[in-house]
């Protein structure tokens, strides 16, 4: 790679890890700031972060040897691990050193607690706004050349520009069923698969593409003047979120993990959901009760409509929800759809209506919201659902997926919300449901559940899908 290219790529490595680690330090001091507050309004201590600073310094160290910045090929669900266990070593350390130090007050304890989970709430949110400023700005991200047949290429790029917060755009293409000189998908192609390019710093290429030579051989000519190497295992299928490489001796091995089959796994993602539940009861209770009082007040009906739905080990159950259709729905649906053949079509293929004639005004706004969502937290309480799972589904929707969907699906609670939702909610149909809410059995971690409802939040504000 040429000196000008190096540069290039190692200051904008520089900007970007500079920024993050700007943005991260801008939190942790607004956490200990909101942490002394609480101090003083409890105990009237005077508000002073002089010593705590020292915590800055050391995260942002601890940054750099964790690899969470510039975190240039992370996705968001590793991103989010590596921050939060980093948060939890380094207050850790901040607890020990204050237990040790000899002048320390004991009520400083709650200045460590409230800047922690200030912290760890406002940090990733930070970094998501700093991110979004970089791309369109240009300064995010290194370019990545792609190796590979047509179709292997095609792949990568559009799973690059529909995730641009990794960090890898694409910048050039080595394939045999190309030309140079030529395009696909906008990307040059600039050889073949035996060549190289000193513009990028990181290669993309399928295990596939090197058996024609040892990988050993590959690496020392192909690939030896790129910064990193990202090997694609021949895996067709979207189903795998955490792999994780492991060597033994010659072998080297990819080892997946089925974390629901933990039962310690299966506790923690149950105590999560009580426990945020029971935190957020003071605020969704009163409006629980008043979203009632206005159905009943509008429509002159129960507020609250209960239908069978299909749960853990195929267990029928009754979610709560919000009533947001007219008396008599299956009636005036029937009407809707014997006078209309494409909408009758649009209903047999994904059981939703984009127009749907049973909703009632108010109830418009509730989907729109997914407030009318907001009575299931009952059904957390009881141990029916959780917060995030698959979608829970009548019998006859239940019945029309695929059994390969199906299994996974019987083996955890269904969910308020889910990886099919924020993945285009209504608009990703049976298909879309089929796929994300088995790659959410798969792949789940209390990670994955916390982007999942960040993400919700995200998509209920934006209205996306929902109908």
């Amino acid at each position: 790679m040429s000196k000008d290219r190096i540069y290039s790529i190692h200051r904008k490595q520089m900007l970007d890890t500079l920024m993050l680690c700007l943005s991260d330090s801008a939190v942790l001091t607004a956490g200990l700031f909101f942490g002394n507050i609480i101090l003083y309004l409890c105990f009237q201590t005077p508000v002073s972060i002089r010593y705590s600073m020292l915590i800055i310094p050391v995260w942002c160290a601890g940054v750099i040897i964790a690899r969470a910045v510039p975190g240039w090929g992370l996705g968001a669900v590793e991103e989010l691990r590596r921050i939060q266990l980093l948060l939890i070593v380094i207050f850790a350390l901040a607890g020990v050193a204050y237990l040790f130090s000899r002048e320390r007050v004991l009520p400083s304890r709650i200045v460590y607690t409230a800047s922690y989970l200030f912290s760890a709430c406002f940090m990733p949110l930070a970094r998501v706004g700093i991110k979004k400023i970089l791309l369109r700005l240009g300064w995010w991200g290194c370019p990545a050349v792609i190796y590979g047949s047509a179709d292997t290429v095609r792949t990568v790029i559009g799973t690059l520009r529909q995730n641009p917060a990794i960090g890898y755009y694409p910048a050039g293409v080595f394939t045999a069923d190309c030309a140079p000189g030529e395009e696909m998908e906008g990307v040059p192609v600039l050889g073949g698969l035996h060549e190289h390019t000193a513009t990028a710093s990181v290669a993309i290429a399928p295990v596939a593409e090197t058996e024609h030579r040892t990988l050993s051989e590959t690496f020392d000519h192909t690939f030896a003047g790129y910064q990193r190497v990202i090997l694609l295992p021949d895996i067709k299928e979207d189903i795998f979120l955490s792999v994780f490489p492991r060597n033994f001796g010659s072998l080297v091995g990819l080892e997946i993990s089925s974390n629901l089959f933990n039962p310690l796994a299966r506790i923690l993602k149950r105590t999560a959901d009580l426990v945020l539940v029971l935190i957020t009861a003071p605020i969704w209770l009163p409006l629980l009760a008043l979203i009632a009082l206005l159905i009943l007040l509008a429509e002159r009906q129960n507020p609250f409509f209960l239908q069978h739905r299909i749960g853990k080990k195929t267990r029928p159950f009754r979610p709560v929800k919000f009533r947001t259709m007219v008396k008599n729905a299956e009636a005036a649906l029937e009407k809707a759809l014997a006078g209309d053949e494409a909408l009758r079509l649009e209903w047999e293929q994904n059981c939703k209506l984009r127009k749907d004639p049973r909703i009632t005004r108010i109830g418009k706004i509730l989907r729109r919201t997914s407030l009318d969502e907001l009575p299931q937290l009952l059904n957390v309480l009881k141990g029916q659902m959780s917060l995030v799972g698959p979608r829970p589904l009548p019998a006859y929707h239940h019945k029309q997926l695929a059994e390969a969907a199906r299994a996974p699906r019987n083996r955890v609670r269904p969910g308020i919300t889910g990886l099919w939702q924020v993945s285009g909610r209504s608009e990703a149909g049976n298909a879309g449901m089929e796929k994300w809410d088995t790659y959410y059995v798969r792949n789940w971690s209390i990670w994955l559940d916390i982007v999942i409802m960040a993400r919700t939040a995200s998509a209920v504000v934006k209205g996306e899908g929902a109908y």
